[in-house]
């Protein structure tokens, strides 16, 4: 059985925490995380905002920041490497050692908010404690399961019936809000799932078939 967890991670060393204080709106999220680290650490980030000069003040006069480019330009939004300070906190490292997988980080409120991918609830527990013993306040909003057979809701006999995988397949792309506009990518519900991206799609193709035919006939 393996879990999903979302956390919101804070600490005056961790990247970027001034800029996330002085932008509260910033959207930014990860692109890419160190599993191990290097003599100047580097992550890639992509960051959509009204005025990117702002931003890049910010990076100016944060302290964990080192040095930093754009990577890249799209419309409404860049790729910026940033490389931090020895004195930078970085969670990927321990939450590695822990067992966990990082699928998705993005600023909030100050902060970053989590989506983590668990073989066993013990590694979450883990997590928390190593947060806890490097005063990283962190708060986990939710966990829930990937194994949903016992959570179903289709009735026995009922004309839509979900095979097990369906159902678990199903219930992990709603929870990790993959049909929501802010909710997880099709990569990252497939590598919860641990399957492909294109299986993922064949299985959500036959699910909502399966939905429809129940709901309007043929």
């Amino acid at each position: 059985m393996s879990h999903i967890a979302e956390f919101v991670v804070r600490h005056p060393n961790l990247t970027l925490t001034t800029t996330l204080e002085a932008i509260p709106d910033l959207d930014i999220r990860v692109e890419s995380q160190p599993v191990t680290l290097t003599d100047t650490p580097t992550l890639f980030y992509q960051v959509q905002i009204p005025d990117f000069d702002q931003f890049e003040s910010s990076l100016v006069s944060d302290h964990t920041v080192e040095d930093w480019e754009v990577d890249a330009r799209f419309n409404g939004s860049r790729i910026y490497k940033i490389a931090y300070t020895d004195d930078t906190k970085f969670l990927t490292p321990a939450f590695t050692e822990c067992g966990l997988r990082i699928l998705d980080a993005a600023g909030v409120d100050g902060g970053w908010r989590l989506r983590i991918h668990a073989t066993e609830r013990s590694q979450i527990e883990n997590s928390l404690t190593y947060c806890r013993s490097e005063d990283i306040k962190c708060q986990l909003k939710k966990v829930f399961s990937t194994d949903v057979e016992a959570h179903s809701t289709v009735p026995a006999g009922d004309s839509m019936q979900l095979t097990t995988r369906q159902r678990e397949v199903a219930r992990t792309a709603t929870e990790m809000g993959y049909f929501e506009t802010e909710g997880a990518s099709a990569e990252e519900v497939a590598t919860a799932l641990d399957i492909a991206s294109s299986t993922l799609s064949s299985h959500l193709r036959t699910i909502t078939e399966k939905l429809f035919k129940h709901h309007f006939g043929r």
